[in-house]
């Protein structure tokens, strides 16, 4: 316990001037070269004192997480955690004892049916408590429900210390193992068979605009520029009518107190009930390319007054065209 404690509260107290000294150098690679010499420093530590080198390196990954310095320490550790990462599993791969796993087929089954069944249950009833929409429930469960990496760990420790015979460990990791690898076949499973008929379930559908509107401006998508575009005309008292046909920011827009009809913006009779007849400015801020060029064809072919404003996109390999009217007389902004 003191050697835990004084881990914990000197990393605390000594880690932070040690990495803004190393921050001064400004040599990344002694960034990498510390924080590795801190983990396995921590964790030759806790084996000296008799316990896990693996509790040694998870106190280690907490200093470093709550380090201020986490985001470059990251950045320059990627490279190594996903080789290190990969040997882990190589070498929990090996000790697995493919023997056992032949010789008890039908209790190793058990097992992984067993617990991700009761892990899937209590992450289903947690998931449902949240509450989270319907159809990412099973998405989630799916994801949470296979064994974790850190049984590995737990089992060989068990192992080592004579808690567990090696017998029951090689069976626990094959177990654990299996289950990772059945996760990503039942997550591609429910995506293709059970997601597409819960597409709609319990959500409320949307009734399209169909009162007739009179706000001399339209706002046609409520992405990040409509919504930008919006914010802007109702901080000025200027009316507007936002049109998006997604069900679901639709739904987000609301509970703010915004405004948004559910509509698709390329229908005619749609863009006449929006007030497009009276209306004197689109904002053309839908996000799909093809659909805004139909949009500006469609307003022009039928609604010649109709002044329109739509942001203009360019390829950084393509000269940018200089500011005005483009060739389907859209303003560009």
């Amino acid at each position: 316990m003191a050697v835990v404690a004084a881990i914990v509260l000197g990393g605390r107290l000594l880690l932070r001037s040690l990495f803004r000294w190393i921050a001064r150098s400004k040599t990344p690679e002694i960034f990498t070269a510390a924080s590795l010499l801190l983990v396995v420093g921590i964790a030759g530590l806790m084996q000296r004192v008799g316990l896990s080198m693996a509790l040694g390196a998870f106190l280690a990954g907490v200093l470093l997480a709550e380090s201020e310095y986490r985001r470059e320490l990251e950045t320059n550790i990627e490279p190594f955690k996903g080789l290190l990462l990969g040997l882990f599993f190589i070498a929990v791969g090996m000790s697995v004892d493919f023997g056992v796993l032949m010789q008890f087929p039908l209790q190793m089954l058990a097992i992984v049916v067993g617990f991700m069944a009761v892990k899937g249950l209590v992450i289903y009833l947690l998931a449902r408590a949240m509450p989270l929409p319907l159809q990412e429930r099973p998405v989630l469960t799916l994801l949470l429900t296979q064994g974790g990496e850190f049984a590995f760990v737990v089992f060989q420790a068990a192992v080592g210390a004579e808690v567990l015979p090696a017998q029951t460990a090689s069976l626990l990791v094959g177990a654990v193992a299996v289950s990772m690898l059945v996760s990503p076949l039942l997550l591609l499973a429910i995506d293709k068979l059970l997601l597409p008929r819960w597409v709609n379930c319990g959500v409320a559908p949307m009734e399209e605009i169909s009162q007739q509107q009179e706000a001399p401006i339209i706002v046609a998508g409520f992405g990040r520029y409509g919504q930008i575009v919006s914010r802007v005309l109702l901080a000025h008292g200027e009316s507007c009518t936002v049109l998006d046909h997604d069900a679901e920011m639709i739904e987000a827009a609301r509970r703010f107190g915004y405004r948004v009809f559910y509509s698709d913006a390329t229908r005619l009779d749609l863009l006449r009930t929006a007030g497009a007849a009276e209306a004197k400015i689109l904002v053309v801020a839908v996000d799909d390319v093809q659909q805004s060029l139909a949009l500006v064809d469609l307003v022009q072919g039928h609604f010649p007054n109709l002044q329109i404003v739509a942001r203009a996109r360019c390829n950084a390999l393509e000269p940018i065209a200089r500011p005005g009217r483009d060739a389907r007389g859209a303003r560009a902004v």
